[in-house]
């Protein structure tokens, strides 16, 4: 029997792939060659847009549950304050979760796989994949057990999430383009008694090298993570105990501190690489599998997250009929800068954080100093970590600009400033939104709602919701606006449609009394010739 999705890899991208796909009415398997679920904390931040997406898979409740919130982050050099961000006075503006939140990996991936589990899916383990082929409308992967025994998987797609030594990745002989930093790391999770706020982080720019002190949920744990400059890659890797880390904390902070309950530990030198290609034919990399880099600001394990979320509603669209196969390739075009530049970004943080030299180290800090005075600086920071500013190019499913002034612009996120538990509501789901506003300044008709509406419904049949957003009382399907928050929020001072797609990002902005331009978008988007067609 063929399946519609096969994933290999069940790491938090695999199963917010897989949790997307169920939720778009695909069939789906998720393999994994591991015995069970990682035991060890690894990626311990989730940043406010995976939290959105968390929000919208149903699992966000079970993450806050089990994290903790990182309240504040300071910057110091060596005992010197240089910096302080606190995270809940920042200009957050539309989103709903405002904070960084530390998790443990291990518990993300429980919360997860327990909203796969009550969809009707299992992760199968210790279950690898050999090899995979392609041919005529699909995959086939032979599958090996820990018994040696193997099977062929048909699948109508095929998902990569099997990380930084992907073997879909090597299958399909896609190439890694990058390098190696040079530098080593050591990372450690440990119970600290100190002077420092419990629940706040600490990035310490100490002249023998960086530390970042960052919480963990339990009261007293933190992860320490820090640069051994006089360490290279290819030297004998270090021994991580508590003396180490206890010179590495008391030289560095200059405080007194006592650690004890060693837990994880790991060293690395950061590598920096992004695959040539995030789609070849019918499978696709995402997460590690796509991208791999320096855990400075916590940026992996989102944007996997983010990547499946992307993938998925396309992906299901296309193979419902409902979509042109070319739409597919918006997944690479949108996702690979993406990866792109944040990989940039990171290697370029990373070379600021293991300086060598006073005189640079003096310039890094007090550069760091004069910016972090300025809120625009600190507001922008975190937005940026939060991965909230994104923004993607035209493309077939995101229109180029219209005569439609004002934000939220085609390729940005749907904007919830008015934070209503309705516009929320309407948003949720794998569903497609069309937002019809009345505007602040004029009326739309009841006529031109309908045009527009039965445009939307007509070729994106049963993938949309239409919602009217209204400046009085609305009927259950409608969203009642009095006080004009929600049309402020999305600037519609005039009658506006904005489309937003199932990953909430706006895919269309403009005049829904001229509908030629938003037909235009939708028709290049769900291509109709395809609709009713088996791609």
């Amino acid at each position: 029997m063929e399946i519609d999705v096969l994933i290999i890899g069940a790491g938090p991208t695999g199963l917010v792939a897989a949790i997307d796909a169920v939720r778009h009415g695909l069939s789906v398997r998720i393999v994994d060659q591991n015995p069970q679920r990682s035991p060890h904390s690894k990626a311990l931040v989730l940043h406010s847009r995976s939290l959105e997406v968390l929000d919208d898979l149903g699992c966000v409740d079970c993450v806050l549950r089990a994290g903790r919130e990182f309240r504040a982050l300071n910057i110091l050099a060596g005992t010197r304050p240089v910096g302080r961000i606190e995270f809940r006075r920042l200009a957050w503006n539309d989103a709903p979760y405002p904070m960084w939140l530390t998790i443990p990996q291990s518990e993300t991936e429980r919360c997860l796989e327990e909203r796969l589990n009550a969809l009707g899916v299992t992760v199968e383990r210790q279950t690898a994949l050999r090899s995979l082929h392609e041919r005529q409308g699909g995959v086939d992967a032979e599958l090996v057990r820990a018994d040696g025994g193997a099977e062929t998987c048909r699948a109508a797609w095929l998902v990569g999430c099997d990380g930084a030594r992907s073997d879909v990745r090597r299958a399909l002989g896609v190439a890694l383009e990058g390098d190696t930093s040079g530098e080593v790391f050591v990372l450690a999770d440990v119970a600290m008694e100190s002077p420092l706020v419990d629940g706040e982080g600490y990035n310490v720019l100490a002249r023998d090298g960086v530390l970042l002190i960052v919480p963990m949920p339990k009261p007293g744990l933190v992860r320490l993570i820090a640069h051994l400059p006089k360490v290279r890659p290819d030297d004998a890797p270090p021994v991580i105990d508590l003396p180490l880390l206890q010179r590495i904390v008391d030289t560095r902070t200059g405080l007194t501190t006592r650690l004890s309950a060693l837990g994880w530990t790991s060293s690395f030198s950061p590598k920096h690489f992004i695959a040539g290609s995030m789609r070849v034919g019918r499978a696709f990399l995402a997460g590690d599998a796509a991208h791999i880099h320096s855990p400075v600001g916590g940026q992996g394990l989102n944007t996997g997250i983010q990547d499946a979320y992307n993938l998925m509603w396309k992906l299901a669209l296309v193979h419902r009929g409902l979509a042109a196969s070319t739409l597919l390739d918006t997944y690479h075009d949108e996702r690979h800068p993406v990866g792109d530049r944040m990989i940039r970004g990171v290697r370029r943080a990373t070379r600021g954080l293991t300086l060598r030299g006073g005189l640079a180290q003096r310039l890094r800090n007090r550069l760091a100093g004069l910016l972090l005075r300025f809120a625009r600086v600190r507001d922008r920071m975190g937005a940026q970590l939060g991965m909230l500013l994104l923004r993607y190019g035209p493309s077939l499913a995101i229109a180029g600009e219209h005569a439609s002034t004002g934000s939220p612009r085609p390729g940005e996120r749907a904007a919830q400033q008015a934070s209503t538990p309705a516009l929320t509501q309407r948003l949720r789901g794998p569903h497609h939104t069309l937002l019809l506003f009345d505007g602040l300044d004029s009326a739309l008709t009841d006529g031109e709602h309908q045009a527009a509406a039965a445009l939307a419904r007509t070729l994106a049949a049963d993938a949309v919701r239409v919602v009217r957003v209204r400046r009085e009382a609305a009927a259950d399907a409608d969203l009642a606006d009095p006080q004009g928050a929600i049309h402020r929020a999305f600037a519609a001072h005039r009658p506006l449609a904005v489309w937003v797609r199932p990953d909430k990002y706006v895919g269309f902005r403009g005049d829904p009394r001229s509908t030629a331009a938003l037909r235009a978008y939708l028709e290049g988007m769900f291509a109709g010739p395809a609709r009713g067609k088996t791609p």
